[in-house]
């Protein structure tokens, strides 16, 4: 069975352009979106974990028009099919990723005096921001909407303290990376990393480096405070940006992310902060369970990082045994250290820590690290709140997590409850714009046809037909491709075979709006087929792969 759903599709416009080919091009320079959408008897549940059942939700305009159990579809709207949907807040990923390209540093390190070198060379640059680089667009962001998240904050560098986050909400009609932007500062990222080849290259080094910066930061105020009560006889400071954004941290007008996963690590943070008088956030915490008693007591929150490592002797599903019952002791060691990791967060939960949960950087999956840490005591409530409420109060979008009539468009529709093993992410809306989710993982079956290769398709809907010719390469389960028709060159976003049956999201971006389609169907040999709908009429259609066009793996 193949369904085929597209809002940029009906029929007038299939009409259009196989009657009249010139038409095609004006009609598409500015290609219309449904009117609405609307969801029908879906489960909505809030971020405090409150439900309403047999909700019927309207979209128009990029607001909640209407929501309520018996709201009427209004005529216009597309309906979003799927059956016992869920609505539930965005995802938001505190520790995020949207791609940014910082300068590189030329510099001649045979030039520089390694116990006194310029800041570049020593990655201390709080105040370089992540938000004058940033690259990405809406577009960019695709995958990520497809998981669930909606807004992330960025956590720039890897060594000292590289420079100054922000926080981007993941706007599909994006086309400046400035759409992006919600909050251009988040606050400094400091790293007990050490510079490379120069001054502070160790832990002990770099700590006494952040105690002198914070010093120095202090008399260059101290200085400046000076120069305004009495210009007579003092000489004034030059302004100093990275001694300004210590200024900031030091006075509780934004906080300082470190990055830190050990214990004695986050201890060390502690107390610098209390010697300081900074708001520390703790990015990663791998081992924040340790000491959760002491950031209980100091209210210091943390961003639980999900890109858990992954088991290299330790067989979770053999039980660390070999064939004669003994236990290999590497193994042991590693699945302690593994369980206590994937037990972190539930711990903070049980001695009232404030976390998020993060996917690192954007490398690790939030539902299904969610899981992982679920399975090993967290509770759904709490996973619940640390991916959406707690974030969204560290970045400041609580704005985000308002589902009622007349707000803004954004959250996440799945077929069961979130945190379900086989619960996939079906739509994610963000202000308004749309982007269809993926399926969960390990559903499907292996592939049992390879579909690369040059394929002819034709769509047909209302007797008129569309020729398009399909370019797809296979690796594993996963297509990849372009699709080339009357309205030009399209890229297949996502693709997966699973057995016999084939799925692509296909995205066409035309007078910079964009287009999406969704097909699943049947493959047999070389032949495709199957059959579709949209809001205003139904489709079918076929493909042949074209001779030579295949590849057998």
């Amino acid at each position: 069975m193949m369904r085929l759903r597209t809002s940029l599709w009906p029929t007038l416009f299939l009409a259009v352009a196989l009657a009249w080919p010139g038409a095609l091009e004006a009609q598409f320079n500015d290609p219309p979106g449904p009117a609405a959408y609307a969801l029908q008897n879906v489960t909505v549940v809030q971020a405090d974990g409150s439900r309403m059942d047999s909700v019927t939700l309207v979209i128009r305009g990029g607001m909640i028009e209407a929501m309520g159990p018996g709201v009427a579809v209004p005529g216009d709207a597309q309906i979003l099919e799927g059956d016992s949907l869920w609505i539930y807040p965005g995802l938001i990923d505190a520790q995020g990723d949207a791609s940014y390209e910082f300068p590189e540093i030329d510099l001649d390190f045979s030039e520089i005096a390694r116990w006194d070198p310029p800041r570049e060379a020593q990655s201390f640059m709080p105040s370089r921001r992540v938000v004058d680089h940033l690259t990405a667009t809406g577009g960019d962001l695709a995958d990520q909407r497809r998981m669930g998240v909606v807004a992330a904050g960025l956590v720039p560098g890897d060594r000292l303290i590289p420079g100054t986050g922000a926080v981007v909400v993941m706007r599909t009609d994006a086309e400046l990376p400035a759409e992006l932007v919600a909050h251009p500062m988040t606050g400094p990222a400091f790293y007990f990393r050490g510079a490379q080849g120069v001054y502070p290259g160790t832990l002990f080094a770099v700590i006494a480096f952040y105690r002198q910066s914070f010093e120095d930061a202090r008399h260059y105020q101290a200085h400046a405070q000076a120069y305004q009560r009495n210009r007579d006889g003092v000489r004034p400071v030059a302004t100093d940006p990275d001694f300004d954004v210590l200024l900031s941290v030091m006075e509780g007008e934004e906080p300082a992310f470190f990055v830190v996963d050990f214990g004695r690590d986050i201890q060390r943070v502690l107390r610098l902060s209390q010697e300081y008088g900074f708001r520390p956030i703790i990015v990663g915490g791998e081992e924040a369970w340790k000491v959760a008693d002491e950031l209980q007591a100091a209210r210091v929150p943390v961003l639980v990082s999900l890109d858990f490592p992954m088991p290299e002797r330790w067989k979770p599903e053999a039980d660390n045994g070999d064939s004669n019952g003994e236990t290999d002791a590497t193994a042991e060691r590693e699945k302690i250290r593994l369980e206590n990791i994937y037990a972190n967060a539930g711990r903070l939960e049980q001695q009232g820590v404030r976390f998020a949960l993060t996917s690192g950087g954007g490398d690790a999956d939030l539902l299904e690290g969610a899981r992982k840490a679920i399975e090993y005591g967290l509770s759904e409530q709490a996973a619940l709140r640390s991916l959406t409420t707690v974030p969204a109060q560290i970045l400041g979008v609580e704005r985000l997590l308002t589902i009622e009539e007349g707000a803004s468009a954004t959250f996440i529709v799945t077929d069961g409850p979130l945190f379900g093993e086989e619960t996939a992410i079906r739509y994610t809306f963000v202000e308004g714009g749309m982007e269809r989710g993926r399926e969960a993982r390990g559903g499907g079956e292996p592939p049992a046809v390879n579909v690369t290769g040059s394929w002819d398709l034709t769509i047909e809907a209302e007797g008129e037909a569309i020729q398009a010719k399909l370019e797809m390469e296979q690796d594993g389960a996963e297509v990849t491709g372009t699709m080339v028709s009357p309205f030009g060159q399209a890229n297949i976003t996502s693709g997966m075979v699973s057995g016999n049956d084939i799925e692509l999201t296909i995205l066409f971006n035309m007078g910079g709006e964009s287009m999406e389609i969704e097909i699943t169907g049947t493959v047999e040999g070389d032949s495709a087929s199957g059959s579709g709908d949209s809001p205003m009429a139904s489709f079918t259609w076929t493909a042949k792969r074209t001779p030579g066009g295949r590849t057998d793996r």
